[in-house]
C-alpha cells in the first residue's frame, strides 16, 4: 500500500512539473524585461551631466523622465494589447524591443531638450509591446496553480533591471568618462552620458531575436462571453466584463496607479537625492541601490509561492489580499523614509518599499487571468498599464520637479518633494485596495461558473466548440 502510495505521489509530482520549454519562455521574457528597465532607468543616473550639457531645468528633466516616456508608453499600449489578443505575440514583442533599443541609442545623440524628449517618446512606444504580450503568453503556458510563481519570476526582471541600471550604470558612467575624448567616426566626440545611452540601447537589436527561440502557446480559455441586455441587444465580451466588474476594476486602477506614482517617483529621483542630500557619486550609490533592488527581487519568488499555496487552499482573493498585507506592513517605511539622515538607514527603507512598488503588475495579471476571457486579457493589462504609467511615470516625477522648482524653490528640498508625493499616494493606494477587495471573490466565482458552463457546453457539442 505504501509503495503504491509513493508511486501515485511520484506520478502526481511529475504531472505537476513545469516543462523546461515553459521556463525557457519565462527566461527570455525575463531577459527582455531586464533590458527594458535598464533603458528606462539609466537616464535617472545622468540627470546632472545632461542638465549641464543641454542647459535644462529640473522641471524639463522631469518631463523627459516622466511624461515623454509615460504618455506614449500608455497610448501605444492599448493597440499593442489589442494586437497581443489577436496576433502572434512573439512578433509584437520583437518589433517593440527593436524600436526601444534604437530609440535609447538616439537619446545618446540628442543635442537639446526637444530631441532628448523625442528619443524618450520612442523608448516608451517600444516598451509598450512587452507587458501585455508577456502576461498573455504566460497565462496560456502555465496552469493557474503555478501562475503566480511564473509571473513572479518574470517580474523579478524589473528589480534585476533596476539593479543592473544602478549597479552597472555607475561603472558604465565611470568607463564613459575615460573614453569621452575619443573622436568617433561620423559623429565625432561624444559626452560621457551620450556614450552610456548608446551602450545600453545597442543590445536591443540582438536580444529581440530571442523571442523566436520558444514556441507560441495555444490560447486557453478562449470562450467568448456574451449577454443580452434589457433592450434585447447582444453585448460582447468586453462590455459584459466591465458591466459586471466596473467597481472592482475602477478601484484597482486607482490603487495600482497610486502605487505606480510611488514607484516611478522613487526610481526617477532617488539617484539625484543621493547626489544632492548625501553627496554620493553614481559609482557609490549605484551599487547600493542595486543591492536593494536585488533584495526586493528575491522576495518576489517567495511571495509568489505563498500566494499560490494560499490560493490552492481556497483563498480565492489572495492575490489582492496578500498585496494589501504587504502594503500595510511596509507603510511605516514610507512614512519615515525621507525623515532619516543616515544614508544606510535610508537604503534599508528604500529596499522595503521596493518590495511593493515595481512588482504590482503581477497581482494585476493574476486577477485578470482569473476573471477575464482570453480574447480581452491583453487589452485589460494594457488598460491598467495605460492608467498606472500615465499617473505613475507621468505624474509622479513631474510633481517632484514642480514642487522643488515652484513651491520650495530650492533644489536641496528634493527629499521633501519626494516624501510628499510618496506618502500621499501610498495612503490613497491602501484605501483603494481595501475597498476593492470586497468585490473580488464574487467576481472570481462568476468567472469560474462561466468557464465551467462553457467547458460543459463544449463537451456536449464538440463540433460547435471547434467552430
Amino acid at each position: 500500500m505504501n509503495a503504491l502510495s509513493s508511486e501515485e505521489k511520484a506520478n502526481a509530482k511529475k504531472k505537476d512539473a513545469i516543462p523546461f520549454k515553459s521556463w525557457w519562455m519565462v527566461a527570455v521574457l525575463f531577459s527582455l524585461y531586464v533590458f527594458s528597465w535598464v533603458d528606462r532607468l539609466i537616464l535617472s543616473m545622468l540627470i546632472g551631466p545632461i542638465k549641464e550639457d543641454l542647459a535644462m531645468t529640473d522641471f524639463q528633466m522631469s518631463l523627459v523622465l516622466g511624461p515623454a516616456f509615460a504618455i506614449f508608453y500608455s497610448i501605444f499600449g492599448l493597440p499593442l494589447g489589442w494586437a497581443a489578443d489577436r496576433y502572434p505575440r512573439r512578433w509584437v514583442i520583437y518589433f517593440g524591443v527593436t524600436v526601444w533599443g534604437i530609440a535609447t541609442m538616439s537619446c545618446g545623440f540628442a543635442k537639446n531638450f526637444i530631441t532628448l524628449l523625442l528619443g524618450r517618446v520612442g523608448v516608451g512606444a517600444g516598451e509598450a509591446s512587452l507587458m501585455p504580450s508577456a502576461y498573455s503568453l504566460m497565462a496560456d503556458e502555465f496552469p493557474r496553480s503555478k501562475m503566480m510563481l511564473a509571473t513572479s519570476v518574470f517580474q523579478m526582471g524589473g528589480k534585476v533591471g533596476s539593479a543592473v541600471a544602478f549597479g552597472l550604470g555607475g561603472v558604465a558612467i565611470a568607463f564613459a568618462d575615460q573614453i569621452h575624448h575619443i573622436q568617433w567616426p561620423l559623429v565625432g566626440q561624444l559626452a560621457a552620458w551620450q556614450i552610456v545611452m548608446i551602450m545600453v540601447g545597442a543590445p536591443g537589436v540582438i536580444l529581440a531575436l530571442l523571442v523566436f527561440t520558444f514556441s507560441e502557446p495555444p490560447r486557453r480559455d478562449a470562450y467568448v462571453p456574451e449577454s443580452t441586455n434589457d433592450k434585447g441587444e447582444v453585448e460582447g465580451p468586453r462590455k459584459v466584463f466591465f458591466r459586471e466588474n466596473w467597481k472592482l476594476m475602477s478601484l484597482m486602477v486607482v490603487g495600482f496607479s497610486s502605487v505606480a506614482v510611488c514607484g516611478y517617483t522613487l526610481t526617477s529621483w532617488v539617484p539625484e537625492y543621493f547626489s544632492r542630500h548625501f553627496n554620493w557619486e553614481p559609482v557609490v550609490y549605484g551599487p547600493a541601490l542595486s543591492m536593494m533592488n536585488l533584495f526586493a527581487a528575491l522576495t518576489l519568488v517567495a511571495n509568489g509561492k505563498i500566494v499560490d499555496t494560499l490560493y490552492a487552499r481556497g483563498m480565492k482573493d489572495v492575490h489582492l489580499r496578500f498585496y494589501i498585507w504587504l502594503m500595510l506592513a511596509i507603510y511605516p517605511a514610507a512614512l519615515s523614509m525621507f525623515l532619516v539622515e543616515n544614508p544606510y538607514v535610508f537604503l534599508g527603507l528604500y529596499g522595503l518599499i521596493q518590495i511593493i512598488t515595481v512588482p504590482f503588475i503581477i497581482y494585476i495579471s493574476a486577477v485578470v487571468a482569473m476573471l477575464a476571457p482570453n480574447i480581452i486579457r491583453g487589452q485589460l493589462i494594457a488598460m491598467f498599464l495605460f492608467a498606472s504609467t500615465n499617473l505613475g511615470m507621468g505624474l509622479g516625477p513631474t510633481l517632484v520637479g514642480g514642487l522643488t522648482d515652484f513651491i520650495f524653490q530650492d533644489e536641496t528640498k528634493i527629499g521633501a518633494s519626494i516624501g510628499i508625493v510618496v506618502v500621499g499616494f501610498y495612503t490613497l493606494a491602501v484605501v483603494s485596495m481595501m475597498l476593492a477587495l470586497r468585490y473580488l471573490r464574487p467576481a472570481i466565482e462568476r468567472a469560474e461558473a462561466r468557464s465551467l458552463a462553457a467547458e460543459a457546453k463544449a463537451n456536449a457539442d464538440p463540433q460547435a466548440a471547434a467552430q
